[in-house]
């Protein structure tokens, strides 16, 4: 299981004011200070017109982070495919990962804010059958000389990009999101599925279900492949960890999962200012991992018992986590 991670800087907390140009340079030192810490990967995320400065272009924060370091993996997660022409995407993208000599993987969401995709003047509702297009076009892209498709949203005859990649395909990922909707998407079209925060029993039947559509398509095993955001908060006892995760709801999270439609429905809905008493809410406040060094270390290794590829920690823990937590799981 690789363990990759969400560097500090690429967003800003209300209470924790700072400038444009500070958060963006502490971005690259903490890069620079995860690889050292012994990580597998850092995460580059993707949104528009927050007031937050929240990064709107991760493949070029890639690009910035492959020129300062050697051999992590540089990972977005998720990039919104559907804000993009895929055959622009899949030009960024290459390009990236000829500068940093293949270390690219590529985290693919539909995206959800509705912000974002008036702005951009494409269609919200369509978005889970684009981003699978949109996927299956940049692997074919990064694959092959040349190639066609068609598709219900996209065409393409006899095109080729530049540069190659180094790696042929890119490593691509579907960021579905928590419900089963996305899982039978990637798992039927043989794509490694990210799945956003999720308490275990949530992830394990997903993992499942993903796993299940991908086999009935005719995919091996080895190429059926997941990872999962888990948010970890560590205290010296467990009341400790869980006002760390209080304070972070309160400060960031709370504000993003109920004013920006992050919860999604059984019926792949997006919900805008839920009650906390929500179902959905309180799942996602459940998904935080909280405890002792020893506790977290015991929940993440449920997630390897399934069979998790990648586990995307995201925390301000990082060093406590590389030196106590990581070498216990390796």
């Amino acid at each position: 299981m690789e363990f990759w991670t969400a560097c500090n800087g690429l967003t800003k907390i209300r209470p924790m004011p700072s400038s444009l140009a500070d958060y963006y340079d502490t971005w690259i030192q903490d890069v620079i200070r995860v690889e050292e810490l012994g990580f597998d990967g850092i995460n580059s995320p993707e949104h528009h017109f927050m007031y937050d400065g929240f990064i709107p272009s991760p493949i070029q924060a890639l690009c910035a982070a492959a020129a300062v370091t050697s051999k992590i993996r540089l990972a977005t997660g998720a990039m919104l495919l559907t804000l993009y022409d895929p055959l622009e995407a899949a030009e960024l993208a290459t390009t990236a990962d000829v500068l940093s000599n293949g270390r690219i993987s590529l985290g693919l969401g539909m995206g959800y804010r509705p912000m974002e995709f008036d702005a951009f003047g494409t269609a919200k509702k369509t978005r889970g059958a684009r981003l699978t297009e949109g996927m299956e076009i940049m692997k074919l892209a990064t694959s092959q000389d040349s190639f066609s498709f068609e598709g219900k949203h996209y065409q393409y005859k006899d095109v080729s990009i530049s540069p190659r990649p180094v790696q042929q395909p890119l490593d691509l990922w579907f960021c579905g999101g928590t419900t089963t909707i996305g899982a039978r998407r990637a798992g039927t079209a043989g794509l490694g599925y990210w799945l956003a925060n999720s308490p275990f029993d949530a992830t394990e039947n997903i993992v499942r279900e993903y796993r299940q559509f991908g086999r009935e398509a005719g995919w091996r095993e080895d190429q059926l492949r997941t990872a999962v955001f888990k948010d970890i908060f560590i205290g010296e006892t467990m009341e400790e960890a869980k006002a760390m995760a209080q304070q972070m709801m309160e400060f960031f999270y709370d504000e993003h999962i109920l004013g920006y439609g992050y919860l999604v429905d059984e019926n792949a809905q997006n919900l805008y200012n839920p009650s906390k008493e929500h179902h959905l809410y309180k799942r996602f406040v459940n998904s935080l991992t909280c405890g002792t060094v020893e506790m977290v270390i015991e929940e993440l290794k449920r997630y390897q018992d399934i069979g998790v590829d990648v586990i995307m920690i995201q925390s301000t823990q990082q060093e406590l986590i590389a030196d106590k937590i990581l070498p216990e799981l390796r």
